[in-house]
């Protein structure tokens, strides 16, 4: 664990409850004499706390010092993620916040499945347990958007992953969003209206499942 997320780090006071409190000082039985390295993951600083006082539910920590963390100054990725079931999401997702994926844009395109709402709050908390692992301090933030002509009229640049000859080393440029389609990929019409779009494809012959797409992109534009 590289730092404790804490929605109010930075303020003079702040209290340790719940399932971080469970995990800190019952799981991990982190010593209480040493300094808490906290973030609040909505700015650059990190944040360290004394323990001033502990019982069986909560910790009391008192602010005592902060550093500001140099980010490198790569290239913002955005990944538009045609809607699949929200498990396959959740279990991609710690992999695309390690990476340094900025944002997911949930597209539901004509093969996306419906049935399902996306639960936000649990994805941020994926996500907020994956920073606290790896050390991101940068929330990663999502969106959804109801249709694929949408998603186009608000995200004039960008790139498509799906069947072709072109690789990524063929795209000058490259824009800092990619669109990667669902099971089943993107139906006919919806090839018809991005055939103008820069599109790439990759080396194996294998059909890829989307998570799998979505991750292969990813590594090569990230890592």
């Amino acid at each position: 664990m590289q730092f404790l997320y804490h929605d109010k780090a930075g303020e003079e006071r702040i209290v340790i409850e719940g399932e971080s409190f469970a995990h800190l000082f019952k799981s991990r039985r982190s010593d209480t004499k040493k300094p808490l390295k906290v973030r609040n993951l909505r700015d650059d600083f990190l944040y360290l706390y004394e323990v001033a006082s502990i019982n069986r539910r909560e910790a009391e920590c008192i602010f005592s010092a902060k550093s500001l963390s140099q980010k490198k100054h790569a290239k913002p990725f955005r990944l538009a993620w045609s809607a699949v079931e929200p498990k396959t999401v959740e279990k991609t997702l710690p992999f695309l916040n390690e990476a340094g994926v900025k944002k997911i844009i949930f597209v539901y395109t004509q093969f996306s499945q419906r049935s399902f709402a996306i639960d936000f709050a649990r994805l941020k908390r994926i996500a907020i347990n994956s920073c606290e692992q790896c050390g991101r301090y940068d929330m990663m933030e999502f969106e959804e958007i109801k249709s694929l002509e949408e998603f186009m009229r608000k995200y004039e640049n960008f790139a498509v992953v799906d069947f072709s000859e072109n690789r990524l080393c063929d795209i000058k440029n490259s824009p800092d969003t990619w669109l990667v389609g669902c099971e089943g990929g993107f139906s006919e019409h919806e090839r018809k209206i991005l055939k103008n779009r820069p599109t790439i494809g990759f080396k194996s012959d294998n059909i890829l499942k989307s998570e799998s797409a979505v991750m292969a992109i990813c590594a090569k534009i990230l890592l």
